[in-house]
Formats: C-alpha cells, structure tokens, sequence
C-alpha cells in the first residue's frame, strides 16, 4: 500500500456518510459501517484490512459498495473489481457470522490520469450463449471542478476531509482555491486534524504536482512538526486490532450461545450480529448470556 493508498483511506474513513455523499452524489447516504475485508482477500492478495468495503443498510437488509483509488488510473481496475472482488462479497457473505448481503457495487476513483472504461463484457467463443456485463462507477479527480466541491463543503453537504484532495481536482492550484481552502480547513476543530488535514492536502498536491503552490501559500499557517504517515499507520493499527476483538466477541457469543440455548444461531441472528461493530455492546451481548432466554433476547441487548 503505497502513501497515497494510505491518506486517502485515511481521510475517507474520518467521515463515511460525507465522503459517499460526495461520491454516490446523494444528498442522504444510510451507510452502516465498514465490513472487514480480510475475508474476501482473493489468492494474490495480502492483508487487506484496510480495503474500503462499506455495508449500507437499505430497510431491513444490508447492501455493500467496494471502493478502490487508483494514484494513476489503470484499464484493469474495472474488471478486478466486477469479476474479482464483488462477486466474493456476495458469496462470503453466506459464511457464518458475515454479513448478510443482497447486493454489492464497485467504485474506483482515479486520483491522477483520464477516466478509464467502467464496463465489463465477457462472451466465451466455445459458448457464445453464455455472457457476462456489468459496470463499475468511476470519478475521477482531473473532471472534478475544485471551486465546486469548496462550495460543496461549505454548505455542509460533503466531508470536511475532502479538502485533502483539491489539488487533484480542476484548478487545484490556483492562489482562490488554497485561500479558500485555509477558510475552510480552520474549521476543523481541533489542533492535530488541522495539522493532518495540512499533511494530506500536500501529500495529494505531490501527487498532482503542485506541491510548491500549496506549501508555499500554507506557510506559517500549518507548522508540519512530525512525520503524518506514522499517525495513519497507528490510526490503521487501532483499527485492525478494534476489528480483531470484534471478531474474536462475534465467535464468542455464537459459540456459548449454541451452548446456552442449544441450537446455533439462525442466519438473521448471525446477520444482526455481524451488524454489531461496537466492541463495548459486543461484551454486553457476551455477559448476558447467561440471563437470556433465546436467541432473539440476546441480540435484543442495547
């Protein structure tokens, strides 16, 4: 995972419903929390902890979105996605304690370079009966105007994080956007995430090449004091050790409650469970064992 992969992960999980309000162009975005895609690694593939999968819950059922950044964008991103990645959501999620799925998307987003095919049609010659098409949603930042997506996060509809990646977007670099960029980076209450908002932003104008316009306009207003990849990695850290426990208290409670009330959990309870990302509420399922009466009185548990 390169820096880029890291800040960008980084900054779109400080505020999911802003970011995929931005990215689905949706004024409302029920997104539910990110699903741990460990599981769905395919052969090739390392530790992907951090991969963005996000679970949205659409009435009673749950529907998951992939999102994928390019630092360059490449052909190959859609087909990985489509033919690789959904399609493992979508059968994983049968497995015990997952997540029950009824749909699954991708997005990629191409933080440098033109927009790339976003379709998938695949028609045997040995069957030719047999075929299959589908689409992966691409945004790609050079089509993205910047003075549009300032007035965006000013009214308060997209996240405040976002302002991380202007430089890449369509007059990036000019002297309006970065003083409008100070205007609303002050915002951020805090110290630190102004700091690291400061960080990220200069990391993406590398990225885009204007590095100089922005460090040179940020000067003595952001003091960069230490080294910002050290805080995401022990932000990446804290999340992969919460998941970890989440998943340990998940086994947990479907292990002593098949003992308790001697059957195992059917596949609604296994799916509201999985639905419990807070460790603190996992442990209270986990101490009422004992005190339930059924399956349903446990998860019933606020």
């Amino acid at each position: 995972m390169n820096e880029y992969d890291k800040a960008g992960r980084y900054l779109i999980k400080r505020d999911p419903p802003g970011f995929f309000r931005w990215l689905l162009r949706r004024r409302e975005v029920p997104f539910h929390a990110w699903i741990d895609a460990r599981r769905d690694a395919l052969p090739d593939q390392g530790d992907l902890t951090n991969d963005l999968v996000a679970a949205f819950r659409i009435g009673d059922e749950f529907e998951a979105l992939c999102v994928e950044l390019q630092a360059e964008s490449e052909g190959g991103s859609a087909t990985r996605l489509l033919l690789g990645y959904v399609p493992r959501l979508l059968t994983k999620s049968a497995a015990p304690g997952s997540l029950v799925l009824t749909a699954a998307g991708g997005v990629v987003v191409n933080l440098t370079g033109p927009e790339q095919p976003g379709g998938v049609a695949q028609r045997p010659t040995l069957a030719p009966n047999c075929s299959l098409t589908g689409t992966i949603e691409q945004r790609t930042m050079r089509n993205e105007d910047a003075a549009a997506t300032i007035e965006e996060i000013r009214a308060g509809t997209i996240s405040r994080w976002l302002l991380a990646w202007l430089p890449l977007m369509r007059g990036g670099a000019e002297a309006g956007i970065i003083e409008a960029w100070k205007v609303e980076a002050v915002e951020e209450p805090g110290e630190r995430d102004r700091r690291l908002l400061a960080h990220l932003t200069l990391t993406f104008a590398a990225l885009a090449q204007c590095r100089a316009a922005w460090q040179h306009k940020l000067e003595g207003w952001a003091v960069i004091k230490s080294d910002y990849l050290e805080e995401l990695r022990e932000e990446v850290r804290t999340l992969a050790r919460a998941e970890g426990e989440a998943e340990a208290l998940r086994r947990a409670v479907l292990r002593q409650g098949r003992q308790r009330f001697g059957k195992a959990a059917g596949r609604k309870q296994k799916g509201q469970l999985q639905a419990v990302t807070e460790v603190v509420r996992l442990e209270r399922i986990l101490d009422r064992i004992m005190a339930a009466t059924s399956w349903e009185d446990l998860l019933a548990t606020p």
